[in-house]
């Protein structure tokens, strides 16, 4: 190459590597040696940037009031994050991004969390930032507690096939066999007060 020519390429080489540097890309230059070509060749790779992701750790059904490992990557470098549950937006916790905008939280399912499909969705409010996961299941902990079944006698349901007692002031239940006692009263009463009234206007 001549002089002139070799300058060409000094510059060309230098303001290739001045563009990639600009923008963030991975840039490698290819200069044939002397004597094989006049020509000079720059080959210029530019990678995209990934999106940004939340991801929760694991294959549900996950289970209320356990841990939940969330994970998040590509998003802002050094970003405090908040971490919501959703479909009912609930807090779950803080997270700060690392430098290369990934993060990795570790938190709790409330226990009261209503069984179905739910999103984890974290939110930079001072960027502006949010994404949200795919959904999962959640399911209600073993043992907790449910609607009343009408079919269980403890339930003292009409299903149950037991004994009803309405409670009365005082704590005392009126069961059948009580109220049919208060009829007997009553009627004992009033045939009383009739023979007594009969008397009276015998004898007067």
């Amino acid at each position: 190459m001549t002089t002139t020519r070799r300058r060409i390429a000094a510059v060309l080489l230098g303001a290739a590597l001045a563009v990639t540097g600009a923008t963030g890309a991975a840039a490698s230059t290819a200069l044939p040696p002397d004597g094989t070509s006049d020509g000079v060749r720059v080959t210029v790779e530019i990678r995209d940037r990934l999106s940004p992701h939340v991801v929760v750790v694991g294959e549900g059904p996950f289970v209320a009031g356990e841990q939940l490992v969330v994970r998040g990557g590509d998003l802002p470098s050094n970003a405090v994050l908040e971490v919501w549950l959703h479909s009912d937006p609930r807090l779950l916790d803080g997270v700060t991004t690392d430098a290369d905008g990934d993060f990795e939280l570790t938190t709790t399912l409330p226990a009261d969390t209503a069984p179905g499909e739910h999103r984890i969705r974290a939110v930079a409010p001072a960027l502006g930032v949010e994404v949200a996961s795919e959904p999962f299941e959640v399911v209600a902990a073993p043992g907790a507690g449910g609607p009343a079944d009408p079919d269980d006698p403890a339930d003292g349901t009409p299903g149950g096939g037991g004994a009803s007692a309405s409670p009365r002031p005082g704590g005392l239940a009126t069961t059948g066999a009580g109220l049919a006692g208060a009829a007997v009263v009553a009627a004992l009463a009033v045939a009383t007060g009739v023979a007594l009234r009969r008397r009276a206007v015998r004898s007067a």
